[in-house]
């Protein structure tokens, strides 16, 4: 996470207002209409009634994802953006303003939207709301996209909101709503967004019943990226500023420092994950509520209090607490070091990442076992090892030095094993013993899988960036940074050969 941390400060993110052409290309595959750079039309609706701060590739896999469904429901937690996000889409969907019909939602007020949206009885007719209205403007115009954003969605009965009736005709397309002595259908040319907050704090809790007649739920995950773009939109404002103030100053120096923004993004990443395994995805921050403020380091403290306030409040059986935190401040205090990373941790961690470990723990146990059964039986048992040991570890050096592939080298270990069984079922080799041994066997196995696919994730990785035939300098260090991290769990001559690959491309580039 300390490496991802890293990883995504050194990328270019874009807010949407930066991509003006990629906003249209997406506006166009919307509405089936021909791509030309320049046209402002996507830009202009996406500003109504102002441009917000939205990281571009989010909002972009947002907008191919709901486009094409009718019904969807919108979840994420506080600060991801999910109902900034939805209305500026449904803008981008309907292409004009009066195609979009806006519902915020309030608690207690069910019955009050029902007969606001759907319609009432009043001496002796069928009124109807503002929602069949817009139906009946979709049917006049078929070749149109017409949205109805629902926001706080969950802060209401959606079956009142609807009425039994219509609600009942949501769960097919066959079937049909009588209301006023009229069939009411839903046009076909008719998007429904559903906002909701995910987690704890909803009146009424989607279940499988909601989603069957308002559609799946696309859950907005919190995201580092916007973070990232935003404090880069923060340092830029404040570069430009005419008088700061010693505040201004301070907060433009943090955000010009990589180590302390990389610290923060850890904490960001860290925590939020923290509290998803302990609490749920609901108990999350996004990147736009009150965390974002609290980038420099001396701003720790407040930090882990916005969150310990949040969860707090939700009243959860666990309560956070500032121990919960220990581990990510390690991390931050050693650049990245794991909790429990002292000498002799990192010692048995670099023996079991080598391979070292469990040949270790087999021949001590091996010495216990055979101390106490006796030399003898020692001596004996220990031959058939050693001879079957160096045979693995023979066809287990081949494989480092590329003398053998990784499928013979498999095979070959699969041999020995099978050899091993039939020593411990003749009783030529002890239980216990067999046992130690085919853990070695089984180690050197998903080493060497393990190293196969590590390699062809490297290769693949390589190639998607040499599609057209340039290695950036960014991915360069990504490339470099990758096999860094699997420099132990590969053949040295496969690591020396990937890295003479990547040198020489990006060599080919420099020239």
């Amino acid at each position: 996470m300390w490496l991802e941390a890293g990883a995504l400060l050194g990328e270019k993110h874009y807010m949407i207002e930066e991509v003006p052409d990629s906003l249209q290309r997406i506006y166009c595959e919307m509405h089936g209409t021909e791509f030309r750079p320049g046209d402002s039309t996507a830009f202009h609706l996406a500003s109504i009634p102002y441009l917000s701060n939205i990281e571009w590739t989010s909002f972009r896999d947002f907008c191919r994802t709901a486009c094409k469904k009718d019904f969807l429901v919108i979840s994420g937690v506080t600060g991801v953006g999910a109902t900034k996000q939805t209305k500026h889409m449904a803008r981008l969907l309907a292409g004009k303003p009066d195609n979009i019909m806006e519902i915020d939602c309030a608690p207690q007020f069910d019955l009050e939207y029902h007969k606001k949206y759907i319609g009432y009885e009043a001496d002796d007719r069928f009124v109807r709301g503002k929602l069949l209205e817009l139906w009946d403007r979709c049917r006049q115009h078929p070749d149109e996209h017409f949205v109805t954003v629902a926001d706080n969605f969950d802060k209401i009965n959606p079956e009142t909101f609807f009425g039994p009736e219509l609600w009942e005709s949501l769960s097919s397309t066959r079937d049909t709503a009588i209301l006023g002595g009229q069939k009411i259908t839903v046009p076909p040319n008719f998007h429904f967004y559903s906002v909701t907050h995910l987690g704890p704090g909803s009146l009424i809790e989607m279940n499988e019943e909601h989603f069957k007649r308002l559609g799946r739920q696309y859950i907005m995950p919190p995201n580092p990226r916007e973070l990232l773009a935003w404090m880069r939109f923060q340092a830029n404002k404040l570069s430009h500023k005419s008088s700061p103030s010693p505040k201004d100053l301070r907060a433009l120096a943090a955000l010009q420092d990589s180590a302390q923004i990389q610290q923060f993004l850890f904490f960001f990443l860290k925590t939020n994950k923290f509290i998803r395994d302990k609490y749920s995805q609901g108990f999350q921050l996004g990147q736009g509520s009150n965390i974002r403020n609290f980038y420099c380091a001396e701003d720790r403290a407040d930090l882990k209090l916005v969150w310990l306030n949040h969860i707090n409040a939700l009243r959860p059986q666990r309560p956070l607490t500032n121990d919960d935190f220990k581990s990510a401040e390690f991390t931050i205090r050693t650049a990245g070091l794991e909790p429990g990373s002292n000498f002799l941790a990192r010692q048995i961690q670099f023996l079991e990442d080598t391979g070292y470990l469990v040949e270790i723990t087999m021949v001590g146990t091996t010495a216990l076992l055979t101390a106490l059964a006796g030399w003898w039986v020692f001596r004996r048992r220990e031959q058939l090892i050693r001879r079957y040991g160096d045979r693995a570890q023979q066809v287990y050096a081949g494989f480092e030095t590329q003398l053998i592939s990784a499928e013979m080298a498999a095979r070959r270990l699969e041999e020995i094993k099978k050899e091993v069984d039939d020593l411990v079922l003749r009783r030529r080799l002890g239980y216990t013993e067999g046992l130690y041994f085919l853990a070695f066997i089984e180690d050197r196995s998903k080493r060497i899988e393990f190293a196969r696919n590590v390699s062809e994730n490297f290769l693949e990785l390589f190639n998607a960036f040499m599609e057209d035939d340039i290695l950036t300098e960014s991915e360069y260090m990504k490339l470099k940074q990758f096999l860094q991290s699997i420099r132990h769990k590969i053949p040295g001559e496969v690591y020396d050969r990937f890295r003479d690959k990547v040198e020489q491309a990006y060599a080919s580039h420099q020239g």
